[in-house]
């Protein structure tokens, strides 16, 4: 038996099998149970459980599961136990169970089979389904859905032992990005945290042949504070330099200034200018930024505040803030502050990061209670075709822009340093571990 793989991590997260509650708790989640559908690279979909979709009209799926689906103690899932855990996840306080709102109905038809019907008309539900949280669970915790199941192991670490003939593989806490390239370099784990490596190894990148990086659909965004007048924030989302900004973090980000800027890198970036004229508040005590405390966040917002304090006379104030009161507090404080954030796509459509600000109150939604926001928006999730989608999300686009709600800068890049064989990263990150072969000592 191999020894097993030892991969670092920046996150224990809570509710293991249960209800993740962010990308690093997903990433493990995604050992444990088996995906409906499976993201490859370039946003490829194969088959996971479910191995057949039919589109029968607008709104109704017929799904059939993957002939011989197991779960790991060698009893047959069935299509009661994918419904079952679906409806689960509607009720769990997590940050992925407005997914489940699209989903109006779920009907075991057969042991095999199941028909999905949604609220509104979704041209791409397979890919929905693709996010980790949809892998069904069992009852038992000890069995599982996916290529493991949960092990012991020492506070720090996550054991999973494999449920085929590939490697275990263990997860190993580091304390901050430093911290996990030393694992590495000492050999303690033989991949590192996607988004942790340090800023300044960005710039020496021909250092490190064990080096991957990969796009991420992660953008990242400048939150300005909620009472802040809409032009002020429009001024302050066009004081930001995006080149610059991605030059001097040596890649860490590469530029981005809208969402569908995702799935078109080759979209132009709006050039940096100055405010017509010194915001009120500049020249008063500074501003707070907030920003999740790991690599490379401290670098970037240390940036923006040079930037906007250059172009608009605004004085921020960068302030680290501990991830765990990032992931749980952050939407309920620091509402005044300006706040660095991440916004990861929860599945792969250029729509997905579009539809929560839909679930705000009408008056809410850009351009007021009379807004076309929410009508174009659903019509991009209704779209079949890719370019009809990224169509309509840019015109969504464009109305959420004159709010000055959310300004985005940058898309997150992912950068492992790896001593395993196969590892392949989909823009999710949701590497599936159990195709890696160890390093060979």
């Amino acid at each position: 038996m191999s020894k097993p793989i030892r991969v670092e991590t920046d996150l224990i997260p809570s509710g293991l099998y249960g209800a993740a509650d962010d990308w690093t708790g997903l990433t493990i989640t995604r050992q444990l149970a088996r995906p409906l559908f499976v993201e490859g690279p370039d946003r490829t979909l194969r088959p996971g459980l479910l191995h057949h979709a039919l589109r029968l009209d607008q709104k109704r799926w017929d799904f059939a599961l993957r002939p011989g689906a197991q779960w790991s103690d060698g009893r047959p899932i069935h299509a009661r136990d994918i419904a079952r855990h679906i409806a689960a996840v509607a009720k769990q306080a997590g940050p992925f169970a407005w997914l489940v709102s699209l989903i109006e109905q779920i009907q075991p038809l057969d042991p095999d089979r199941l028909l999905l019907t949604t609220r509104h008309p979704v041209g791409n539900l397979p890919a929905l389904l693709a996010n980790p949280v949809f892998g069904p669970r069992h009852t038992d915790p000890a069995v599982t859905s996916g290529a493991y199941t949960p092990a012991d192991g020492p506070p720090g670490e996550i054991h999973l032992r494999a449920t085929g003939p590939w490697p275990d593989v263990t997860y190993v806490l580091s304390s901050g990005a430093e911290h996990g390239q030393r694992l590495y370099d000492r050999r303690a784990v033989d991949i590192t945290c996607p988004t942790t490596f340090p800023v300044p190894r960005w710039a020496h990148r021909a250092d490190y042949p064990d080096l991957q990086v990969d796009d991420l659909d992660i953008a990242v965004a400048l939150l300005p504070p909620s009472s802040m007048a809409a032009e002020h924030k429009r001024a302050v989302a066009a004081a930001l330099d995006r080149r610059d900004l991605s030059r001097r973090l040596h890649g860490a980000l590469s530029p981005l200034d809208s969402f569908t800027g995702l799935w078109d890198p080759h979209r132009p970036i709006a050039p940096a200018r100055e405010a017509h004229e010194p915001l009120p508040a500049a020249g008063r005590t500074p501003a707070r930024l907030v920003f999740p405390d790991f690599s490379p966040n401290r670098e970037t917002a240390r940036i923006l505040a040079d930037q906007i304090g250059e172009n608009t006379g605004l004085t921020l104030q960068p302030e680290a803030i501990d991830y765990r009161a990032y992931l749980t507090e952050l939407h309920t404080t620091h509402r005044e502050d300006f706040r660095l954030v991440l916004m990861a796509s929860p599945w792969p459509d250029p729509v997905a990061l579009l539809l929560p600000f839909t679930r705000r109150p009408a008056a809410q939604l850009p351009g007021g209670p009379a807004a076309a926001f929410k009508d174009i928006v659903h019509r991009a999730l209704a779209a079949d075709d890719l370019q009809d989608r990224l169509g309509h999300c840019a015109q969504a686009e464009q109305l959420l822009s004159a709010t000055g709600e959310v300004c985005l800068f940058g898309r997150l890049r992912s950068a492992a340093r790896l001593r395993v064989k196969n590892y392949v990263s989909p823009p999710s990150g949701w590497a599936d571990l159990s195709v890696c072969e160890p390093p060979q000592d």
